[in-house]
């Protein structure tokens, strides 16, 4: 973990610090907006005003076990992820890791801290090599006071990290192991998932059995058990680090 640099002014954040580096090392101006796909949060935002919204970022990258921002610092600048996969986390005192969410391209992330002003819920770290766009914080927050239609998408970004985070919170709670890996592995197959042999569905992304683990709640040795029941009974198998689902109906029946 980065030492925090202290300055006679104030403390500056793990993501502040990164894009010094990167755009001393990189000579990254503005962003060339072209670069940015289409941001599925602001899809009912008017044109105008979202070019103005995300010309005022930056570009900057991190490499993978980068942190990005580190729960309990203060509230910074708004991120959108262009490339790359981020992993979203809290760290126990035990030094467990909890893992609430892996980001994937074109979703936000410090939205919570960059709207209110407290501080960082979660740790953020690069899981693989990434592109952001990092929006000033006061910038978002004059555009939100003066944009409606970029308000209520902001209201229903946060709707949704709170539907999400109440899901999660009533099936650790409620629901047994098998059903939260097979709702998780569904979920990204929903999302993610290409067509494979047989009828079969790809997941392009690599998830460890740590990662899932941290997701569903659950012990390493717990989801490794299951995930090699469900390969021994042909319902799903693991291909260069990707899982295939062979029987998508097994594991929608396993999340009732």
């Amino acid at each position: 973990m980065h030492l925090i640099e202290t300055t006679p002014r104030r403390v500056r954040d793990p993501l502040e610090r990164h894009m010094a580096r990167s755009t001393a090392a990189r000579g990254m101006g503005p962003p060339m907006i072209d670069r940015v796909p289409d941001i599925p949060f602001l899809r009912e935002v008017p044109e105008a005003i979202r070019r103005d919204l995300l010309e005022s970022g930056r570009l900057t990258t991190a490499e993978p076990g980068q942190e990005i921002i580190r729960h309990g610092d203060p509230a910074g600048d708004l991120i959108i992820l262009v490339e790359g996969r981020l992993r979203v986390s809290v760290v126990s005192l035990s030094g467990r890791e909890l893992i609430f969410r892996l980001v994937d391209p074109v979703q936000p992330v410090g939205e919570v801290a960059a709207l209110d002003g407290g501080l960082r819920t979660a740790n953020v770290v690069a899981a693989t090599h990434c592109l952001m766009l990092v929006l000033p914080r006061l910038h978002c927050l004059r555009m939100i006071g003066a944009h409606p239609a970029l308000a209520m998408a902001m209201l229903s970004l946060l709707c949704a990290r709170l539907r999400e985070t109440s899901l999660g919170l009533e099936r650790a709670a409620i629901q047994r192991l098998p059903s939260r890996m097979a709702h998780l592995l569904l979920k990204l197959a929903d999302e993610y998932g290409r067509p494979g042999p047989d009828g079969s569905v790809i997941l392009p992304m690599r998830l460890s059995q740590g990662e899932m683990a941290s997701l569903v709640a659950a012990t390493r040795e717990a989801v490794n058990k299951q995930l090699a029941d469900w390969r021994e009974a042909g319902v799903l198998g693991i291909e260069r680090g990707h899982f295939l689902i062979h029987r998508p109906g097994a594991l929608a029946e396993a999340c009732e």
